[in-house]
Formats: C-alpha cells, sequence, structure tokens
C-alpha cells in the first residue's frame, strides 16, 4: 500500500501510455508478440498472440510501478493513446542479440 492506502499503482492503466507492438523472436526460434510501454523502459509483455500480450500489460505496469514507484511515472494524457507498429524482428537482430547474450555467461 501507498501513502493514500490504495495499492501501488491504482488509477493506472496500459492504455494511459504508448504502446509499441512488435512481433520478435522468442528463445525458440518461434515469432511472438510483443508490446512495450513506450514511455516506460522495460515494462513489456510477450505473448503468442496479440490478446496474450496485451493479458500480461497490467501485471507488467504493476510490477514496472512497484519496482520504479509511482513518482518515476509520466503524467497521463486524456483520451486515445497511440499504439506504434514496429516491423518484425529480423533475422540479424535476432542473431546479434543471442550473440550478446551469450556472452554475458
Amino acid at each position: 500500500m501507498n501513502s493514500t492506502n490504495q495499492p501501488f499503482g491504482e488509477g493506472y492503466k496500459p492504455e494511459n501510455f504508448r504502446w509499441r507492438v512488435r512481433r520478435v523472436s522468442n528463445w525458440m526460434g518461434s515469432q511472438e508478440m510483443m508490446i512495450e510501454l513506450d514511455e516506460l523502459e522495460g515494462c513489456v509483455s510477450f505473448g503468442d498472440t496479440l490478446r496474450e500480450a496485451k493479458k500480461g500489460l497490467k501485471e507488467s505496469l504493476f510490477l514496472w510501478i512497484r519496482h520504479h514507484g509511482e513518482q518515476q511515472l509520466p503524467d497521463i494524457r486524456s483520451g486515445a493513446h497511440l499504439i506504434i507498429l514496429d516491423s518484425p524482428m529480423t533475422d540479424e537482430e535476432f542473431e546479434y542479440i543471442n550473440t550478446e547474450l551469450k556472452k554475458l555467461d
């Protein structure tokens, strides 16, 4: 609970932020959907379908707020939210990411 005795993130929802939507390769090499809340670095959800990825956004937002704090949230804008559709991840991007991840071991 925060200082107003409401759960963290009360009143905030994924629709308050811009969405960045992209089809990406997962660790098994198949494709899945990714939705990232553009203003909140690292607030991201994945799913086999756009619907599944959207379902995970609420939990992602809650966890982001719990980790970073409500004071780090940008001001909420009223009205429709913007959805940005990025092109699918290329094979080169997938290979680059996997190469960089292997270097971390």
